[in-house]
């Protein structure tokens, strides 16, 4: 309830930290033309200056970036002063941003989550569309941004005036990935499914033939509602971003899909937060859903002596293929920061997310590399040889979605996430339940930006 609390004060405080009169000149714009125009103007001199730049990375990924950070400027005349403010998935980064924002004094760039967080401070006109920076004269040219992946990209725009733009940057990003027990498959006689129907039936074929867990589970909006609403052709909104679809028959089959797997065939077992990690980990669940960075906490988790192979495998497909929720976050650069931080900052994000880097950043921390190139890189392969799971969340990433581009999505995802839990616990049946969630989110879903 704190966390609703929080992302409902964090909208409207936001909102009234919109710009206007004099001071608007530094809204975001629509994108220039094609990024090819950056190739043929001339670049302008790198700024000595020095940017700010608030992350979310602690412990030893925080260590990693620094060890990044370190080495951009070891050999740049732009400076990073890259700092910890808290972690990017909760809410204490975001609110120190809102609270530099409404002083008027935010950092020159800054992690934010998915595409609905960047659209709330998009639509206050605190940050600066990345895309005319990607199309200026320091920017990238058509065939080095085509080389990143389409839907890291994608995550990371948003609908201006008709035409998709480039509000921030990728920089970590991970997907909810299918990962399954080798052992308890074969003892039960089946093979890796492929499909949501392949899913279920592999499911209770373990129920039936073996003494272990089928999956463990905790229900949540982004893991199997969503990819299966994709997969089905459904959506959660609108174009306009002005109603709720997620009650369509797409998301009603969905919900009831869940709901059956727990109260019909009762082959998961319901977990709260990470409890389905360490019975998993220990060798007596045969499937669970997560992201792909879950690996080393799975493989940590396991018991010395009882280890196991960790499967992993991309989420079934529905009629429309395989999808799946994209994770991780996306930097944003801040109106407020002047011309030269922001030339700044874009130089070392360009820097930072270059092949070389991203396949560092990538074998560090866990995330996928942005780049198609990186699976040709010495490096990449090397330690894919090793690990082909590496290959798996890369390849899977054409059928990736990220979150809604609604800046009101993080208000209804209370409504929504109490429909999928009401459903899954047979407190109300899907179709009651995300009709009042629908309801709910209607009243609050206000369009664009």
């Amino acid at each position: 309830m704190r966390l609703r609390v929080l992302v409902t004060v964090f909208a409207l405080v936001l909102a009234a930290c919109a710009p206007s009169g004099p001071a608007a000149s530094s809204a975001p714009t629509a994108a220039p033309s094609a990024a090819a125009s950056a190739a043929a103007a001339t670049p302008a001199p790198e700024p000595a200056v020095t940017v700010t730049f608030w992350h979310g990375q602690s412990g030893v990924l925080g260590d990693r970036l620094k060890t990044l950070v370190d080495k951009f400027n070891a050999s740049h005349k732009v400076q990073v002063n890259a700092s910890f403010q808290g972690s990017y998935t909760g809410s204490e980064l975001q609110t120190k941003l809102l609270s530099a924002v409404q002083a008027g004094n935010p950092p020159d760039m800054a992690q934010l989550t998915g595409a609905s967080d960047v659209a709330q401070f998009y639509k206050a006109k605190a940050i600066v569309p990345i895309q005319q920076l990607v199309d200026g004269p320091n920017g990238l040219t058509k065939d080095q941004l085509a080389d990143f992946v389409p839907s890291f990209l994608d995550d990371n725009s948003l609908p201006i005036n008709g035409k998709s733009t480039l509000v921030s940057w990728p920089l970590s990003k991970s997907e909810s990935v299918m990962y399954y027990n080798p052992d308890i498959l074969k003892a039960a006689g089946v093979s890796v499914p492929k499909t949501w129907d392949e899913f279920r039936a592999a499911l209770k074929t373990v129920k039936e033939k073996t003494s272990f867990t089928p999956m463990a589970w905790t229900p949540s909006i982004f893991d199997m509602f969503l990819p299966q609403l994709y997969a089905a052709g459904g959506s959660p909104l609108s174009a306009d971003l002005t109603k709720a679809t997620f009650n369509s028959p797409e998301g009603v089959a969905a919900l009831q899909y869940e709901a059956d797997l727990v109260n019909v065939d009762k082959t998961v077992t319901v977990t709260k937060g990470f409890d389905w990690q360490d019975p998993f980990a220990q060798g007596k669940v045969a499937f669970a859903i997560s992201t792909n960075v879950s690996i080393p906490y799975i493989q940590q988790a396991m018991p010395k002596g009882k280890t196991f192979q960790l499967g992993m495998a991309p989420l079934p497909a529905g009629a429309k293929g395989s999808k799946t929720s994209l994770y991780g976050n996306n930097v944003v650069i801040f109106a407020k920061a002047a011309p030269d931080h922001q030339l700044g900052a874009w130089i070392f994000l360009k820097w930072l997310t270059d092949t070389d880097q991203t396949v560092a950043w990538s074998l560090a921390s866990g995330y996928m590399p942005l780049r198609t190139s990186a699976k040709n890189s010495t490096e990449f392969k090397a330690a894919a040889e090793k690990d082909p799971r590496l290959l798996i969340p890369l390849d899977a990433a054409t059928g990736a979605v990220g979150s809604p581009k609604s800046p009101d999505f993080p208000k209804i995802q209370g409504p929504l996430g109490d429909a999928i839990t009401a459903a899954i616990l047979g407190k109300s049946t899907p179709k009651a339940a995300l009709d009042d969630a629908a309801k709910k989110a209607n009243d609050i879903l206000s369009g664009g930006y």
